[in-house]
């Protein structure tokens, strides 16, 4: 940190030190072009000597004028800027000083100009120079001062006055510009702690969002569990206290009185065994379930597919829930066109029909009808799965196969995970799930699925 300070502080210094200097070079720039045109316009002016010293002076001024233009290109493009500005403080010295090297002896208004010129010239250079190259500077001023006033045969008095406003000029410059450099310097130290604070607020407002949205993730993951295990209790808890009544109803009607049971006993206990073994694989098939969702979820089950008759498959499914159509005295049928043939992973697909049918007997009207439909449509397989109970409402369709949906609309027609998983199944052979409505049925729900991988 502290060699990033002493950064921001140079580069503050030499910025300001850049201003100067670029304001300095279209000053010099203008002055020059100015001067240039007065002694273009007295060429013709004087004798034939004073013109061979006019034309020497013109030569001079467009030298001068030349560099500064060069200087201040260097300095509008910031190449070489510390150099650019060395040279055009020290060209100007030079400059004044040839002015003063050609003066008049005796000319004191030449010498009292050329001593306003050097002192703008020593204030060029010490705004824009470091300190120990302004103060070299100005000792250079300083003794051109001295040496001009004794070539010019000038009166001691007025030499050692010269001399002593040059040198003073040159010292109040220095210490002003290291004064100048000082503010320039805190104001870089300003800048630098204001960035310092913005960058430490924008990464404290950063790291507060982040902490936000942990925080958000944890809440959203208990939520989710909670949700997770009403759904896996609410799944599991009917198979499994159907399985318990079979169970207990077996050991009702045998008895513990030391007697074999009865013909009709046995048959009975037999009856309730074979409907606590359904329960007890309908529960299997529960977990099954929530195994297949988190591997599906997770893609790391990929559909094994092979051609598979679609009529076939929805009568296998027919089969499995026609005992519990004959309890509610529904009659299920099947509709498909011989020879509808799909690439479909057989166990996959027996999942899904398997829970739309478990999801339609929930609903079906008693005496109604349940109906295991197939057909093709724009090279897809539609498989539907309908039954005569009420329609679902067009705002609870769109929740329908949402893992997690809030709602007791929406709980009213699916509250566990087969349908959630149906949509996993759709979507892993390239699918899609939706519900609606079929003539002469209150539901139908359909999944769309590609005829071929």
């Amino acid at each position: 940190m502290d060699r990033d300070l002493h950064e921001a502080v140079v580069a503050g210094i030499a910025d300001v030190r850049y201003r100067n200097g670029l304001i300095f070079a279209w000053l010099r720039v203008g002055l020059r072009t100015l001067t240039l045109a007065i002694w273009l316009m007295s060429l013709h002016l004087g004798s034939r000597g004073e013109q061979v010293l006019h034309y020497l002076i013109v030569l001079v001024n467009v030298v001068h004028l030349a560099i500064g233009c060069g200087v201040l290109m260097a300095l509008r493009r910031r190449r070489g800027v510390r150099a650019a500005l060395l040279l055009a403080a020290a060209v100007d010295i030079v400059v004044v000083a040839f002015a003063g090297w050609i003066s008049e002896p005796g000319d004191v208004a030449s010498a009292a100009f050329l001593m306003g010129v050097m002192q703008l010239m020593l204030l060029f250079s010490g705004l824009t120079l470091p300190r120990a190259e302004a103060a070299a500077l100005g000792a250079i001023g300083t003794g051109w001062q001295l040496y001009l006033g004794l070539r010019l045969g000038l009166r001691a008095d007025w030499v050692a006055a010269t001399v002593l406003v040059t040198g003073a000029t040159a010292v109040a410059i220095t210490w002003a510009s290291t004064r100048i450099m000082g503010l320039a310097a805190r104001r870089a130290l300003g800048d630098y702690t204001a960035q310092l604070i913005r960058a430490h607020r924008d990464a404290l407002a950063s790291a507060n969002r982040e902490i936000a949205s942990q925080r958000d993730r944890v809440l959203a993951a208990q939520a989710e569990a909670e949700t997770l295990s009403k759904l896996v209790v609410h799944d599991l808890r009917n198979p499994l206290a159907a399985l318990q009544q079979f169970v207990a109803l077996a050991r009702e009607r045998l008895g513990d009185n030391g007697r074999a049971p009865s013909a009709d006993q046995l048959s009975a206990m037999r009856e309730d065994l074979d409907l606590a073994a359904e329960e007890g694989g309908r529960l299997a098939e529960r977990i099954g379930d929530l195994l297949l969702i988190s591997r599906l979820e997770s893609t790391v089950l990929q559909p094994s597919r092979k051609p598979i008759p679609a009529r076939s498959l929805l009568e296998g499914v027919g089969r499995g829930i026609r005992r519990q159509a004959d309890d509610r005295q529904a009659t299920v049928t099947i509709a498909a066109p011989a020879g509808l043939t799909a690439s479909l992973d057989p166990e996959l697909a027996r999942r899904l029909l398997e829970n739309l049918a478990a999801n339609a007997l929930r609903f079906v009207d008693r005496g109604g009808r349940i109906e295991l439909a197939a057909e093709s449509s724009a090279g897809m397989l539609v498989l539907a799965v309908r039954n005569t109970g009420p329609a679902v409402p067009p705002e609870v369709q769109s929740q329908l196969f949402q893992k997690y949906s809030g709602g007791a609309e929406r709980s009213a027609y699916n509250l566990g995970l087969g349908l959630y998983l149906c949509r996993l199944v759709a979507e892993a052979h390239g699918g899609t799930m939706a519900v609606g409505a079929a003539p002469g049925f209150g539901a139908s729900f359909e999944a769309r699925l590609p005829l071929e991988a």
